[in-house]
């Protein structure tokens, strides 16, 4: 809006959640070593005080514009930092040595697992490695990708609506437009916790590092990057646990509402699971550019329907 105040632009919420708070909170502590005296000299709560009151309303009017701008150039590179967290890396190069370190442990803890839900003395301990091995890892392990965040992700992407012959990645976009209102609403909430998670588990990785090279000549303040590391592995974690409860939100939305999206496409409904199968094979097809033939309902008006 030409000419508007910046605090009075509206900004949708998970905008200022998903991507302001990250930028934030890592231009926040950067910031204050950089007034604190770093890299200069260590820091110290006067030199602080005294950069604090000669930059003013005005730096921080200028902060927070710095970090709306950031925010917004930042944000196109949502799916980017979410996917590189989930390991999908250039297999060249130094990224492409990090892949495969990255794919080599990951293969040991599904083939422990994996021994363990098929061979453990133990009901109890074979029950709960099954359990794992469903939650964290992808039916193959042609499928592993080399992080923990893109193993339980994929899990859930390769087993959800699978016995009805679906694929979640191609379905899920199209399901999501006709979900009720409520349920949309409880998956996207799980979907921005995964979200601010990882922009959070990035944004405190670049600090760590920033804060390593303003720190690297005060030992007594290595602590700081040291602290912003241990945070980046906690938000790290935290995006673990809400990458299970949004497959788990996901999963269930496939299972309760796949049919309402035959409803709204006008689609034939299907008489049993088996018809079922056949009818979203079909689909499935048509989504990929392959001709295919799905019968739509009729109605008096309507009786010759068809997609060819």
């Amino acid at each position: 809006m030409p000419g508007a105040d910046l605090a009075s632009v509206d900004f949708p919420f998970r905008f200022k959640v998903v991507n302001v708070i990250p930028v934030a909170a890592v231009l926040l502590t950067v910031g204050t070593a950089v007034l604190a005296g770093a890299p200069g000299e260590a820091p110290q709560r006067q030199v602080l005080l005294d950069n604090a009151r000669e930059f003013g309303w005005a730096g921080a009017a200028g902060a927070l514009a710095a970090t709306v701008v950031i925010a917004l150039l930042a944000e196109p590179l949502e799916l980017a930092s979410i996917r590189f967290l989930e390991g999908y890396w250039p297999r060249t190069g130094a990224l492409g040595r990090i892949h495969a370190a990255g794919l080599r442990s990951q293969m040991r803890r599904f083939t422990r697992l994996r021994f363990l839900a098929e061979r453990s003395a133990d009901p109890a301990l074979r029950h709960l490695a099954a359990v794992q091995l469903d939650e964290r890892y992808p039916p193959e392990p042609g499928r592993l990708l080399p992080t923990a965040l893109g193993n339980r992700l994929r899990a859930f992407e390769d087993r959800a609506g699978k016995g009805y012959g679906l694929e979640a990645v191609p379905w899920w976009p199209r399901l999501h437009h006709v979900l009720p209102e409520q349920v949309r609403g409880s998956v996207d909430r799980h979907r921005d916790q995964l979200d601010v998670a990882s922009r959070l588990t990035i944004a405190w990785a670049v600090g760590a590092v920033a804060l390593a090279v303003l720190l690297a000549q005060h030992p007594a303040w290595w602590w700081v990057p040291a602290l912003s590391a241990a945070l980046s592995w906690f938000a790290y974690r935290s995006a673990l646990g809400a990458a299970g409860v949004y497959g788990i939100a996901v999963t269930a939305a496939i299972d309760v509402y796949r049919l309402h999206l035959l409803q709204e496409m006008r689609v034939q409904p299907p008489a049993d699971t088996d018809a079922e199968r056949i009818v979203n094979e079909r689909l499935l097809l048509l989504w990929a550019g392959i001709p295919e033939n799905v019968q739509y309902q009729t109605t008096d008006s309507d009786h010759h329907l068809r997609i060819t």
